[in-house]
C-alpha cells in the first residue's frame, strides 16, 4: 500500500483558523485522489466553485469550505472499486454501499476524512460518517438535441423536483410548508429508488454515444442540469490549485460562463464571502487536538 503520510503529510494544524485547517484536509484528500487517478488513468475534473477557486484564487476561494470533483460515469465506477484499496485508513469512501447509514440519495458518492467534523444545517443527527469530504459527481453522456434530448431534460427536471422535496427536511423548522413536505420523505426517497433502478439502463445505453454526437452533464442520477460540449472538457488541462497540479476541463472559461456568467472572475460583495455548508466545522477533532499537542 502508498505510504501517502510520507507523500502527502497532514498539515491541518498548520492552518490558522479553523476554515483553513479544513481546506487543508480537503487539499490532502484531493491530492491522494489525483494520484490514484494517474496511477490508473481514471479521468477527473474540479468543477463548481472548486474550479472558479482554481482559475480565479489558484486555489480554494478564500471563504469555501467544501470541494467538487466530476468523473465521467465510465471512470466513476471504477473509481469507487478501486479507491477503497488504495485509500489511506484515515480516508473513507462513502456511498451507501460502504456507509448503509448515508441516506442523502442525490450525492451518491463523497470521500470523507476519519479525523474530522462538518455538520451542514439539518444533518444535526445523522448516522452516517460526516468527516470533512469531497464530493465526486459521475458525469453521463446526453444527446445533444431532439426528442431524445428533451427526454433526458424532463427525467433531470423530475429528479430535481423529488430532491427538492427530500431538501424541505432540512429547513423543516423554518418554515410550516417545509415541515409539511418533509412529511412525506419517505414516499420522495422511495421515489429516489424507483428512478435510479430505472434510469440505469439508460445510462448504461448512453455510453455507446460517440464523443461528437453527445453532451457532458451530471450525472442522471444527481440533480444538477448542466451540459457541456465534450470538447469544452476534453482532453483535461493541469492547472495548479494551491501547491498542487490537478486536472481541469479544457476549457475552462466555457464551463465556468455557463456556471457563473461572464464576470465570474469578479469577486462577490463582501457581505456574501461567507461559508456556505458548514453549521459545525472541527478540522481537528478534540480527541486527535489532545493527542496533537501532548495531553495524551
Amino acid at each position: 500500500m502508498t505510504d501517502f503520510q510520507s507523500i502527502f503529510p497532514d498539515i491541518r494544524e498548520t492552518g490558522e483558523t479553523p476554515l483553513r485547517q479544513a481546506q487543508l484536509v480537503m487539499l490532502r484528500m484531493l491530492k491522494i485522489i489525483d494520484y490514484i487517478c494517474r496511477k490508473h488513468d481514471l479521468r477527473y475534473w474540479l468543477c463548481s466553485g472548486t474550479l472558479l477557486g482554481a482559475v480565479r484564487h489558484q486555489g480554494f476561494i478564500p471563504w469555501d469550505d467544501d470541494l467538487d470533483i466530476c468523473m465521467l460515469r465510465e471512470d466513476y465506477n471504477r473509481f469507487i472499486q478501486i479507491a477503497p484499496l488504495e485509500f489511506p485508513t484515515d480516508i473513507f469512501l462513502q456511498t451507501q454501499e460502504t456507509d448503509p447509514s448515508y441516506d442523502y440519495l442525490p450525492l451518491p458518492c463523497k470521500v470523507r476524512d476519519k479525523n474530522s467534523l462538518i455538520i451542514s444545517e439539518g444533518m444535526e443527527n445523522q448516522k452516517y460518517q460526516q468527516g470533512l469530504f469531497i464530493d465526486i459527481f459521475p458525469t453521463d453522456r446526453y444527446h445533444t438535441g431532439g426528442l431524445s434530448f428533451a427526454m433526458e431534460k424532463c427525467m433531470k427536471s423530475y429528479f430535481r423536483f423529488i430532491t427538492k422535496c427530500l431538501d424541505a427536511k432540512l429547513g423543516k423548522d423554518r418554515s410550516l410548508k417545509n415541515k409539511l413536505i418533509s412529511s412525506f420523505e419517505p414516499i420522495f426517497k422511495y421515489l429516489t429508488i424507483i428512478y435510479k433502478k430505472m434510469i440505469q439502463k439508460h445510462i448504461n445505453k448512453n455510453l455507446q454515444l460517440s464523443n461528437d454526437e453527445c453532451l457532458i452533464g451530471h450525472g442522471m442520477d444527481t440533480p444538477w442540469r448542466r451540459y457541456f460540449k465534450y470538447d469544452e472538457i476534453f482532453p483535461l488541462e493541469d492547472m495548479k490549485f494551491e501547491d498542487a497540479i490537478v486536472k481541469v476541463p479544457h476549457n475552462a472559461n466555457a464551463y465556468l460562463t455557463q456556471l457563473y456568467g461572464e464576470n465570474y472572475m469578479t469577486p462577490p460583495p463582501m457581505k456574501d464571502r461567507i461559508q456556505k455548508h458548514a453549521l459545525r466545522l472541527e478540522p481537528i477533532l478534540k480527541k486527535k487536538k489532545e493527542m496533537i499537542f501532548g495531553f495524551y
